[in-house]
């Protein structure tokens, strides 16, 4: 059964590899909403395969065959106020043999040489002055195309600085997007404690003789059935999504080892003392889906679902994202002003 939903992500951009982030408001003498309207708009072209590491790249020559390659063409350009919005059709060459129709009378079409394609609907939402801002990406059935996207609008920016200084001596640098899973330590806590959380898993791993791999020596398996053994897993696991979303680098991060002994001393007092490499969170999450919750998985994001079989339409669409994300960037410290529309 096809899903919809959407995932929420912070958003920074960076001038080439610099690491500290530009206040959107001075991108080269724009806003950055601006910016990436342009270049979501040159990507209204079909483009193939990923995009290449570097202009140098680019000059070699195209491969010829493209299939299994992922495609990618954007649609539906929109700046509305501090938000630019639009729709990614995302596919991959040759992943389909035939397009068939109800129609019996209709032949089938052959599209062995032409990329299946959805249409993901995103929100780019920007505050007036600030570093930080919110992309909101449409999720089906667990696909969510953030990756391609952001690549291809940094591959754009750095053509698109390399025309505006072609024969001045001038490095292109682009602008470089980084993306982080919007962080809600609510949210988890509350599936936890409603009973979406199947059971803890503890592993010791070892390296092989010949260090070639890890290979696991032993796994316990806990169930979480007592209420307050569930309390606790879920103020453990908040603990670590707030240390996530704060990126205080004055502090170490919990380790995904010293999280399986920390969920180990909730199991029992018996095994707190194990020698554990990973430990996890197994959580059911609304589509059913099972994922592990750890330290090193407090950056994916929450897919937050619309509606099963048909795609909400875009009002709703932009509705839901809208209230979503108002409700949590106060505590990601993001100010946007969200248009009502």
């Amino acid at each position: 059964m096809t899903s919809y939903g959407y995932r929420l992500f912070t958003l920074s951009v960076f001038r080439g590899s610099k690491r500290t982030p530009i206040n959107f408001k001075d991108c080269e003498g724009e806003h950055y909403k601006e910016t990436v309207a342009r270049l979501l708009k040159s990507l209204e072209v079909p483009v193939v395969g990923d995009p290449p590491s570097s202009l140098e790249e680019a000059a070699a020559s195209a491969p010829d065959d493209f299939r299994g390659k992922p495609a990618l063409r954007i649609e539906g350009v929109e700046l509305v106020d501090n938000t630019v919005r639009a729709t990614v059709w995302v596919g991959k060459i040759g992943s389909h043999a035939k397009a068939m129709s109800r129609d019996v009378s209709v032949a089938d079409f052959d599209i062995s040489d032409k990329a299946a394609i959805n249409g993901f609907r995103v929100v780019f939402a920007f505050p007036e002055d600030g570093t930080k801002g919110i992309l909101a990406v449409e999720s089906i059935s667990r696909s969510c195309p953030v990756a391609p996207l952001v690549k291809w609008l940094r591959y754009r920016s750095l053509e698109e600085d390399h025309k505006k200084n072609q024969g001045a001596g001038v490095v292109a640098l682009g602008w470089r997007s980084k993306v982080e899973g919007l962080t809600d330590e609510a949210r988890l806590a509350e599936m936890i404690e409603a009973g979406l959380a199947q059971g803890l898993v503890l592993v010791k791993q070892s390296i092989t003789p010949g260090r070639t791999r890890a290979e696991k020596e032993f796994e316990i398996r806990a169930p979480l059935v007592n209420d307050g053994k569930v309390k606790q897993v879920a103020a453990l696991v908040r603990g670590w999504a707030a240390q996530a979303k704060d990126g205080d680098e004055s502090h170490a991060a919990t380790t995904n080892a010293q999280a399986a002994r920390q969920l180990a001393a909730i199991v029992s007092s018996e095994i707190k003392d194990l020698d554990l490499n990973d430990g996890w969170v197994e959580l059911a999450d609304p589509d059913d889906q099972v994922r592990r919750i750890n330290p090193s998985t407090m950056t994916d994001v929450f897919t937050y679902k619309l509606s099963e079989d048909q795609p909400v339409d875009t009002p709703k669409f932009y509705a839901e994202v809208r209230g979503t994300a108002v409700g949590l960037q106060a505590a990601a410290k993001i100010a946007i002003e969200w248009p009502l529309q």
